[in-house]
C-alpha cells in the first residue's frame, strides 16, 4: 500500500520528471481501457496514446508537449515552488512506548533575578504569582523539549503554595496521588536559593549564559513511609553524568537531604533545581535543552539496564 505526499521545494525538474512519469502511467491505463472497448475510442484518445508496433510502446509526446519547458519551470515563482509526488511506503513497524512524565511544581511562585527589558510583579523577593516569569514558564519549556524528544509529558501547574509556604509539599503531594496512572518519571521543577559567598562556576550552553541545575534526593530520614532512595538517587547520579558529558560543570553534585520531597511516590522521582534567585529566566531557559537531552539520553537513547531493572520491579509491583 502506498500514499502520496505532497511538499513544496525548490527542485522543479524533478518534479516535472515525476509528473511525466503519472502521466505515462495515465496512458498506459487509458490505453488498456481502450483496448478493453476498440470500438468505443474516439478519434482524440486515439491521438493521444499512439501505439508503435507489436511491442506496444506508448509514446508521450503529446504529454511532453503540454509540459512547461525547463526555462519555463525556472521561472516559475519561487514563493510557490513545484509540486512534487513522493511515493511513501506505509510504515509497518509500531512505535516504542513513549516513556511518561509528570512535571510539577511544589513551590509554584519561585522566580527569578529581576532584569529591566522583563520585569514582573513581585509579590515578595524572588517569588511572582505571573507564569510567565515563575518556575511554572522554566516548566512549560522544560515540557515542550521533552515532548520534541519523544516523551509523553503532563505539566501540572497547580499552584501549591497558594498562601502558605510551609504546608506546599502536603498539597503537591495530594496533587500527585490524585492521578490513577503511575508515570516512568516524575520531576518537581524548583530554583534554587542563592548562598551569599559561594564561588559560582560560570557556564555557557552554545555560547549563552546558563543557569546550573542540581537534583536534591531525600533519603527518607523523619518518614515512615520512606521514599525510593536507592533507585532516584541511582538515576539522579546517572542523570548528572549524562548533562556533564555535554557540558562540564552544568550540573552540580547531587544534593542528599534529610526527608522524602514526596519521592515516595514512584520510580523515579527527582527534584530538580534549575538556577537559583540570583541567576536570571534566560539563563535558565539556556540550561533546559542539555537537560532535555540528557533524560532522552537516559530514558530513550542509551537507556542503563540498571535503571531498567529497577524501573521495571517498581511497576510490576504496582500491578
Amino acid at each position: 500500500m502506498v500514499r502520496f505526499k505532497v511538499i513544496k521545494g525548490s527542485q522543479l525538474l524533478l518534479g516535472i520528471a515525476v509528473a511525466l512519469l503519472v502521466a505515462v502511467i495515465a496512458a498506459l491505463a487509458l490505453r488498456f481501457a481502450l483496448s478493453e472497448a476498440p470500438g468505443q475510442a474516439t478519434g482524440a484518445q486515439a491521438s493521444e496514446v499512439e501505439q508503435q508496433g507489436d511491442g506496444g510502446e506508448v509514446r508521450a509526446d503529446a504529454v511532453l508537449a503540454s509540459l512547461p519547458s525547463e526555462e519555463d519551470a525556472l521561472s516559475l515563482d519561487p514563493g510557490e515552488g513545484a509540486l512534487h509526488v513522493e511515493i511513501v511506503p506505509e510504515a509497518t513497524e509500531v512505535p516504542p512506548d513513549r516513556p511518561s512524565v509528570l512535571l510539577y511544581h511544589t513551590h509554584t511562585h519561585e522566580a527569578y533575578e529581576q532584569v529591566s527589558e522583563d520585569r514582573y510583579v513581585a509579590i515578595e523577593a524572588w517569588r511572582t504569582t505571573d507564569q510567565d516569569h515563575s518556575v511554572v514558564r522554566v516548566g512549560n519549556e522544560l515540557a515542550e523539549l521533552l515532548r520534541a524528544r519523544g516523551f509523553d509529558v503532563v505539566h501540572d501547574t497547580t499552584d501549591h503554595e497558594q498562601d502558605d509556604l510551609s504546608t506546599a509539599y502536603t498539597r503537591s503531594l495530594a496533587t500527585l496521588e490524585g492521578y490513577d496512572e503511575r508515570f516512568d518519571l516524575y520531576i518537581d521543577l524548583h530554583r534554587d536559593a542563592y548562598v551569599e559567598g559561594t564561588a559560582e562556576e560560570e557556564v555557557r550552553v552554545d555560547g549563552e549564559p546558563a543557569a546550573q541545575l542540581m537534583m536534591l534526593v531525600g533519603n527518607g530520614v523523619g518518614f515512615e513511609d520512606k521514599p525510593y532512595y536507592e533507585e532516584n538517587l541511582r538515576f539522579a547520579e546517572a542523570l548528572t553524568e549524562r548533562i556533564n558529558a555535554r557540558v562540564p560543570g552544568l550540573c552540580k553534585d547531587v544534593l542528599v537531604k534529610d526527608g522524602r520531597y514526596n519521592q515516595n511516590i514512584g520510580v523515579f522521582s527527582m527534584l530538580v533545581e534549575v538556577g537559583h534567585n540570583r541567576n536570571t529566566l534566560r539563563e535558565a531557559l539556556a540550561a533546559l535543552p542539555c537537560l532535555a537531552d540528557a533524560l532522552a539520553s537516559l530514558m530513550i537513547e542509551d537507556p542503563i539496564p540498571e535503571l531498567t531493572a529497577m524501573q521495571t520491579a517498581f511497576h510490576d509491583a504496582e500491578t
